[in-house]
């Protein structure tokens, strides 16, 4: 029988852990850049029910390692949003709305609903909706590498080296 002392056991553990999760790393890592790029692109959205947002368009980027929305509706204008991916799970959160739902395809089917206020969160003087919540659906118009990729009908620059000017 082999028998090893505690202070090689535990050795022998952790670097088993480490190797366990060092080739773990990798795939998660790129699991989540899959679903940062599913995210990513220009969406147009509709929603169906009585809700604050109508219909319109929501711009998900990629700022200082972080996910940034812009959200165009025709109703309320133009609002800035904090978005959060987690494998096929999106969340767009606005000011007092939240959408949360599943994308798949290049399509997202999800909830629009108010946001939740905690026990210590003070009162609202304005009169409340019945708005609780609606359905909503967009469709990715424009992926994140059309989006960052450069045209192929782009203007030529208007600057020159004098040697070129014809």
């Amino acid at each position: 029988m082999l028998r090893l002392c505690p202070v090689r056991l535990t050795l022998l553990l952790v670097l088993g852990a480490g190797f366990a999760g060092g080739c773990a790393s990798p795939r998660s890592m790129q699991d989540e850049a899959a679903a940062r790029a599913a995210a990513v692109g220009t969406w147009t959205y509709e929603v169906d029910g009585f809700a604050p947002l109508v219909q319109g368009r929501f711009h998900i980027t990629v700022q200082d390692g972080d996910l940034r929305g812009i959200v165009r509706d025709r109703r309320l204008g133009r609002l800035r949003a904090r978005v959060d991916v987690n494998d096929t799970r999106l969340e767009i959160n606005l000011d007092d709305l939240r959408i949360s739902g599943y994308i798949e395809d290049g399509q997202f089917t999800g909830f629009l609903r108010r946001s939740q206020w905690d026990v210590a969160a003070r009162r609202q003087t304005r009169p409340r909706s019945q708005f609780r919540s609606a359905s909503l659906f967009a469709k990715r118009v424009r992926s994140a590498t059309a989006v960052d990729k450069p045209r192929v009908l782009e203007c030529r620059s208007l600057l020159r080296e004098a040697g070129d000017c014809d």
